[in-house]
């Protein structure tokens, strides 16, 4: 069982939200740095500033696209998956178009992921694939299509509004994708006892808006409750 200080590595340190400043993405960088934490995650708009405050450090920068809900046209969500290449994105956690899924437009599902991870490469994007949304038959669709895409992980949710993270979900997505696709655990993240399960079920990585409550184990963590 790792040690709290030693699961920094495995969690994505994420700000993401409204009205955040650039005081607190420089915080939120420094932070990253100090506990070791695998990246630091930020809204698009901040990618440039971020970039800067990590020169000269080996921490990684990743954003997320068309949070929160993946309604925008494909060429859209292309756009900004290459503006965030060219800004020096390290990562992308890409929402998902849930919507056409459920409308049972399959095709337009699978190609819109596929633009979205081509517009990337070579940026690794994980996608958030909304399962708690979907029954048994689109779940296995969503993760066909994420592999057909050839995304570098998935997720089970964006955010805890759409669910919170467990260890069955985690465990039914390594069972579903391969080897070398990874598994993130991401949604209503707050406690220790949490990462370590998920990690034991199968998750590479961990997102949160909670780490350094977590690695520190010092005060409550905190952030709004639909937190990613």
């Amino acid at each position: 069982m790792l040690p709290p200080a030693q699961l920094a590595g495995r969690i994505q340190h994420t700000l993401i939200g409204q009205a955040i400043t650039d005081r607190q993405i420089r915080e939120h960088v420094a932070q990253t740095v100090e506990h070791g934490f695998d990246a630091a995650i930020v809204p698009p708009c901040w990618v440039p500033l971020a970039r800067r405050e990590l020169r000269g450090t080996v921490a990684r920068i990743g954003s997320i696209v068309d949070f929160p809900h993946g309604s925008a046209q494909t060429s859209v969500r292309v756009a900004e998956v290459r503006a965030l290449v060219d800004a020096g994105v390290d990562e992308l956690d890409a929402t998902v178009n849930v919507g056409f899924l459920l409308s049972g437009r399959v095709t337009e599902f699978a190609d819109d992921l596929a633009a979205v991870v081509g517009a990337a490469a070579p940026i690794g994007v994980k996608l958030m694939l909304e399962l708690p949304l979907l029954d048994a038959r689109q779940r296995e669709r969503a993760v066909s299509a994420a592999i057909d895409a050839g995304a570098a992980f998935v997720a089970i949710a964006s955010r805890f509004s759409v669910g919170v993270a467990d260890p069955a979900s985690i465990g039914y997505l390594r069972r579903c994708v391969p080897p070398s696709m990874g598994v993130k655990a991401s949604g209503g993240i707050r406690t220790i006892e949490q990462v370590r399960a998920l990690l034991a079920a199968g998750a590479d990585l961990i997102g949160t808006s909670t780490g350094i409550a977590i690695v520190t184990e010092k005060g409550t963590a905190g952030g709004p409750r639909n937190s990613y």
